[in-house]
């Protein structure tokens, strides 16, 4: 790392964005940290990755950790768009007894996140180099946590996510500041695939690193059979719903 974060940096960052200090052990930090390590070494010869440094290292690894402020480490989970390893990798090194599926369509990115997970001693992490709608059709109902960051619009990846809960489940969607902007829109689209808003929590990254927002949503009743939709229909309008309007 050209500049290096020590585990009392990352201890007290994770702290201040309200990751709950228990999870803070020293294995977990030591792995997160050496998962950095891989990313920064990795994104020398392929594009995991643009935010670089200590300052990308807030805004990548200490907002993934934010994910635990949500995550209670029960039942199995799977991590949308996993991109090299954030959050799916961060939150199994915190909790160490969760089991995970990291999913990623860029084969490269889940190779490096397979051989990472297995090269940090996380064996309970699984990756698969499949399109979420693909792991919808045969992991349905399976989950009993998902989490999306960087992965696309809100009502995209709601509907990638909530497909893949049991009915009591939560979803995790990981968004900018103007998230709460994107909900109303999107009330018809989570009434189909069975979902409410639970709550919508706001955090200020350390370092003045932005403002983020985690949108949670609870799994209420099963998802209508046709969802997830693929192509250009994911994540747009349902005729006949109250969101009539297709959001971006």
């Amino acid at each position: 790392m050209s500049e290096s974060v020590s585990t009392a940096e990352l201890a007290g960052w994770a702290r201040a964005a309200g990751v709950p200090a228990a999870l803070l052990d020293p294995a977990a930090l030591t792995r997160i940290l050496a998962h950095w390590a891989r990313v920064e070494e990795a994104g020398r010869t392929m594009n995991l990755t643009a935010l670089k440094g200590r300052a990308g290292f807030v805004r990548l690894v200490v907002d993934s950790a934010t994910a635990a402020r949500v995550y209670d480490g029960r039942g199995p989970a799977v991590d949308i768009g996993t991109g090299a390893g954030y959050p799916g990798l961060v939150l199994a090194a915190l909790y160490p007894a969760s089991r995970w599926v990291l999913v990623d369509s860029v084969g490269k990115k889940a190779r490096f996140v397979a051989e990472a997970a297995t090269a940090l001693g996380l064996d309970q992490v699984a990756v698969h180099p499949v399109r979420a709608e693909a792991l919808a059709a045969t992991c349905g109902g399976r989950f009993q946590f998902a989490v999306a960051r960087a992965a696309g619009t809100l009502p995209v990846v709601a509907e990638l996510a909530l497909p893949l809960l049991a009915v009591g489940g939560t979803a995790l969607l990981m968004r900018g500041p103007a998230a709460a902007e994107e909900l109303p829109a999107a009330g018809g689209l989570l009434a189909r695939l069975g979902a409410v808003v639970d709550r919508v929590e706001t955090l200020d990254l350390p370092g003045e690193e932005g403002r983020r927002s985690l949108v949670v949503i609870k799994k209420t009743a099963p998802s209508g059979t046709e969802f997830p939709r693929h192509g250009a229909r994911l994540g747009t309008a349902i005729p006949g719903s109250e969101d009539a309007t297709a959001l971006e």
